[in-house]
């Protein structure tokens, strides 16, 4: 899955003048939890979001979190690299202003970002901080593409979203970090609402998840609150 253009956005690792390199010691994990690494490790290659490791200046140990469904997340400890990277300060959203936003809306569309942080690529020079270490012989591995849990990640997300959408936001789109509405408050608008909403997404190569998204709708739930 192609990321967004590097001239709108890249995820950038700064470091904390001072800080050391780490490379955390090797952890160890039952067979059938390997099994289940490999297969996530084979998906995330074969999406492009992750490469052979070239050259690691830092080594983080993978972290699975199996879901209620069986599947296997791969997390990433990094914890070191974060804590050598300065915060970016870039403001955010308050969530209770975006609910007021949208409580006169008569009609609304709950849109979620497709594999969100995924869809932004890592500054080249930096590409190598991310490197990952897996069980046996199954090697390091570096992200291409912002993954969850790096430091600064959903400030990254909300400056694009911000680029993307700024002409829109406030008038019928309201955006937190991959989670957008796009409301309208007469029904006969929204369509139009919707149409260039979804222009500006495929003018920047924005996907969304079909699956968790919510179209026309009067009442649904958006940052842990109901709004209808």
């Amino acid at each position: 899955m192609p990321g967004l253009d590097r001239g709108l956005v890249e995820h950038k690792l700064p470091m904390i003048p001072g800080k050391k390199l780490v490379k955390q010691s090797p952890r160890r994990f039952a067979p059938e939890v390997i099994k289940k690494i490999k297969e996530e490790i084979e998906r995330l290659l074969k999406a492009k979001f992750i490469r052979t490791s070239r050259y690691a200046e830092w080594i983080s140990n993978v972290v699975p979190v199996i879901k209620k469904n069986g599947k296997l997340k791969v997390c990433i400890d990094f914890r070191d690299l974060n804590a050598a990277t300065p915060k970016d300060e870039y403001p955010m959203p308050i969530a209770e202003t975006m609910i007021d936003a949208v409580a006169s809306n008569e009609i609304m569309s709950l849109l979620d970002g497709y594999s969100g942080y995924n869809q932004i690529y890592i500054a080249v020079n930096d590409v190598s901080k991310t490197a990952f270490r897996c069980p046996g012989a199954l090697g390091v591995y570096e992200w291409v593409m912002m993954p969850f849990g790096l430091k600064n990640a959903g400030a990254t997300y909300q400056k694009t979203m911000n680029l993307i959408f700024h002409d829109l936001i406030g008038k019928f789109v309201q955006v937190y970090i991959d989670d957008i509405i796009v409301g309208s408050k007469q029904k006969e608008d929204h369509l139009g609402h919707l149409r260039l909403s979804f222009e500006r997404m495929r003018k920047h190569g924005l996907k969304m998840n079909p699956l968790k998204c919510a179209f026309g709708v009067t009442t649904g739930e958006f940052l842990g609150f109901v709004i209808h």
